[in-house]
């Protein structure tokens, strides 16, 4: 892939941290690069890269219009891991059979409609993942998930599911984890 792309540089991170990975503004000519292609290439990371995981998924979500900002973005992503090609993640099976997901608190990180999903999105994933491994092996269908969130409102919330003027925005996704949390399919840290 790099050699495909003609990235020679390295990086030691996958993204600025005042990198623009916002949608194509009105005043950035459109470029023919192809960054498409480019975020295709990325795609096989998807299991084994968690940690250009963000600045992919961003740039997915505009590709249909690129500009050089984009592109010199994924080539930044590109030349972190020419950088970081010696590098994996080593996966050990573990004692129990029960799973964990992390989920971070990105709020409103969505800058059109400032919503946050990586709790939903996380848990959805979840049980999936739990879905998969109970029919390739029986014996995990009673695994439990541990999420394991960093925003103690959230934490709050969900032990204290009161509603009030300020939690009335809160919508059905919102209910679906806290039965899940009763049913005891699910826990919470």
């Amino acid at each position: 892939m790099l050699e495909r792309f003609d990235v020679t540089t390295t990086a030691i991170t996958p993204a600025a941290t005042d990198a623009d990975l916002g949608p194509k503004r009105d005043d950035e000519p459109a470029v023919d690069k192809p960054v498409r292609e480019a975020i295709g290439c990325l795609m096989w990371t998807k299991l084994t890269r968690p940690d250009i995981a963000l600045p992919r998924n961003k740039l997915q979500k505009i590709a249909h219009s690129p500009t050089d900002r984009i592109w010199n973005a994924l080539v930044r992503i590109m030349s972190y891991l020419n950088f970081t090609k010696d590098f994996g993640i080593t996966y050990v099976r573990g004692s129990g059979l029960d799973l964990s997901v992390f989920v971070d608190a990105r709020y409103a990180d969505n800058e059109v409609d400032r919503r946050s999903t990586t709790g939903l999105a996380g848990v959805k994933e979840a049980l999936y993942v739990r879905s998969v491994l109970s029919f390739i092996a029986p014996e995990t269908s009673g695994a439990k998930i541990k999420v394991l969130e960093d925003n103690k409102g959230a934490l709050a919330l969900i032990e204290n599911p009161f509603s009030s003027a300020r939690s009335k925005h809160i919508d059905v996704r919102f209910h679906f984890i806290c039965e899940l949390l009763k049913s005891g399919k699910v826990t919470a840290e």
